[in-house]
């Protein structure tokens, strides 16, 4: 690993030098073969053990829904890979490509073929997603604390490739420090965000959000162009890149980050203390939307002209609209059990809606000035939503996962039931929508699913042989790209 530009001061304190120049190193050994996925070993439990808010919210009666206007289509995104979670700046979960219909196993990659010698846990659970660029090129990482960057094998001298493992192209390890639930950001020019932290407590461990690039020479350690330190807290959330390229990224304690995509900090924000969720922008870019495990979903506004401290314009209180049917609770950890707080991403509408799913299994429509329009009430179960949920193409429906009850299809009008996708386990991931219409879904009991979003019913169910906990990614190809519990990444075409 080579440092290729300088190390940036962030809001809280310096990176030093010696770390980052370390950041990648080559103290990874590779052993074994890479087969294919074997049986599943059942459903997973929720295992996202950062502590959480124990503040107890103050609860008042629902509101009633009412109606919104008739939304607007518009177009579907002109990305050609996935450049980040749930696809752009305000993770509408729509892809330009057309998945598969009939999906086989093409290729696969066991990212536990390359254990770490410091690795932040055992295991290389990934329960992350990928980023896809235009290429096809899959950036994905494991809970051990690898980030890759996958390709397709290379074509032979006959001109085609039978073999069926992806090939690795680069690696990251910051030493000790994993990325856990986070999924990297990938701007235009191919460089790669993402954040890493060790494990342990808020109090003693700190977060470090990277620039990665691919090795210029003919190594396989990833160059670092620049890192800011972000503060207190475990790194888990998945950065954001806004249309000018500047990068959102919020810390485990709660500080929302922009940066340039030179590493600059140009204003940061106190919001609430995050787990997973990714920020998301407005439209128009006034506001960056962040849930947190603190009970509340914050919109952010930018500082004026030479300001540095973005402003936050309003808080909403889950708690403040519990719905009618009660929560169900459980001890915490792991995180959400208490039904406070959100793991999810917000999702942003063309008009500027924003919509979020919350840890009491409600999932809530509020107005860009943060008034509740209308909620739907999940099925109940411990940890509620974690699902960040995709928007149709007309912006006429939501889709998302839950904890119980599968995949909920609900009208953006007024958050009627339109169809609900039932399965055994739960669903932790996001969807992911092609453009003709077809959702993508993982689920703990180690299916994935395609599901016409026209009628609620299956178009494919494929055996990935362990929970799949990563929000599928549709490469240009047309292959969908889902990793699992066990480490492993498959390609289905």
């Amino acid at each position: 690993m080579r440092l290729t530009r300088r190390v940036v001061l962030g809001r809280f304190a310096a990176l030093a030098a010696v770390p980052l120049l370390a950041a990648c190193r080559a103290d990874l050994t590779t052993g074994g073969s890479n087969p294919a996925p074997t049986p599943a070993a059942g459903p997973a439990q929720l295992d996202l053990r950062e502590p959480t808010a124990t503040v107890p919210p103050t609860v008042v009666p629902t509101a009633a829904p009412s109606p919104t206007a008739e939304p607007t289509p518009v177009p579907a995104p002109r990305q050609l890979g996935r450049p980040m979670y749930q696809m752009d700046a305000q993770h509408t979960g729509r892809s330009p490509n057309r998945g598969p219909r009939e999906p086989k196993l093409m290729r696969s990659f066991n990212t536990g073929n390359f254990q770490v010698k410091d690795g932040a846990t055992p295991q290389p659970d990934i329960q992350s997603s990928a980023a896809v660029g235009s290429d096809g090129t899959i950036y994905l990482a494991n809970h051990q604390g690898v980030l890759f960057a996958l390709r397709d094998p290379r074509t032979g001298p006959s001109g085609g490739s039978q073999r069926q493992t992806l090939e690795l192209a680069w690696r990251c390890h910051p030493p000790e420090s994993s990325s856990w639930h986070a999924t990297p950001a990938l701007s235009p020019d191919g460089t790669v965000y993402l954040g890493f932290s060790r494990p342990g407590t808020r109090a003693d461990i700190e977060g470090t959000l990277y620039a990665l690039r691919a090795p210029s020479g003919s190594g396989v350690e990833a160059e670092v162009l620049w890192a800011v330190n972000l503060g207190p807290g475990r790194q888990s959330s998945s950065p954001t890149i806004g249309p000018d390229g500047t990068v959102y990224v919020i810390s485990g304690t709660g500080w929302l980050f922009a940066l340039s995509p030179e590493g600059e900090v140009l204003w940061t924000a106190q919001t609430g203390p995050s787990l997973k969720a990714a920020p998301a922008l407005s439209p128009n870019g006034d506001s960056v939307y962040v849930s947190s495990m603190d009970g509340k979903l914050y919109a952010v506004a930018a500082p004026g002209r030479g300001g540095r401290t973005g402003t936050v314009r309003w808080k909403f209180a889950f708690a403040d609209y519990p719905g009618r049917t009660p929560v169900v609770k459980a001890a915490v950890p792991p995180a959400g059990a208490d039904g406070i707080g959100s793991g999810a991403s917000p999702t942003v509408a063309p008009d500027g809606m924003v919509y979020v799913g919350a840890n009491n299994s409600n999932f809530y429509a509020l107005t860009p000035e943060g008034k509740l329009l209308w909620l739907f009430e999940a099925e109940r179960e411990v940890a509620g939503i974690w699902s960040t949920a995709a928007l149709s193409s007309d912006s006429s429906t939501l889709f998302f996962g839950a904890n119980k009850g599968g995949i909920y299809a609900v009208s953006r009008q007024d958050g009627s039931l339109v169809w609900r996708f039932g399965m055994p386990g739960s669903v932790y991931n996001s969807p992911a929508l092609d453009i003709d219409g077809v959702l993508y879904t993982g689920s703990t009991i180690g299916k994935v699913f395609g599901i016409d979003t026209s009628t609620g019913k299956a178009v494919f169910d494929f055996d990935a042989g362990a929970p799949v906990w990563t929000a599928p990614a549709i490469r240009p190809d047309g292959s969908l790209v889902v990793a699992d519990r066990e480490g492993r990444v498959l390609v289905l075409g």
